[in-house]
């Protein structure tokens, strides 16, 4: 029962490796030993979610071939996941199928960043957060007012708000 006061544990988790766990008590301590057998659930590994290949994805439960797929090439379009949130995102991952495996997600790396005084439109708008029109507007204010000086700049542009901001800022930089 002490799992379930680990803050960050999800509230199911205890009853779905219950059985898996064994505790032996000596001179008062309790410490763990190996599960007496190992099922499907017990072997799932942790996945750095910025390092892990489609067959570590794959190791995940209810993730097949086609969504590990998915999964790889949504955090490579991004330049990286800086949020565990994020891989929930990817196009075909059930927000069901996304609870059960993210305890195994873990965060790790840096994201790729553009810099927004040298991308033309084609190079923003490849990236998922970018549309076409707030990348036309990058490259238009640009034109107009020179160099960004700070990425705090681009909320002078009248389409990118706060939440705008927010989303795309961690994969910008200016030099």
């Amino acid at each position: 029962q002490d799992i379930q006061k680990i803050h960050g544990v999800p509230d199911d988790f205890y009853e779905w490796v219950k059985d898996s766990i064994d505790l032996v008590r000596s001179g008062g301590n309790v410490s763990t030993t190996a599960p007496r057998s190992r099922t499907d659930q017990s072997q799932v590994s942790i996945v750095w979610v910025n390092e892990a290949d489609s067959a570590e994805w794959e190791a995940l439960p209810g993730i097949g071939g086609k969504l590990a797929a998915r999964i790889v090439n949504y955090r490579n379009k991004l330049g990286g996941f800086y949020s565990i949130e994020q891989v929930g995102e990817t196009y075909g991952l059930a927000d069901s199928t996304f609870q059960k495996i993210k305890p195994y997600l873990k965060l790790s790396g840096n994201v790729k960043k553009i810099n927004i005084n040298r991308a033309d439109k084609e190079i923003l708008r490849q990236h998922p957060y970018i549309k076409w029109n707030i990348a036309n507007a990058i490259v238009e204010y640009r034109k107009q007012h020179g160099l960004f000086e700070k990425l705090e700049d681009l909320k002078k542009i009248g389409m990118i708000d706060e939440g705008v901001y927010a989303k795309i800022a961690r994969y910008l930089e200016v030099e």
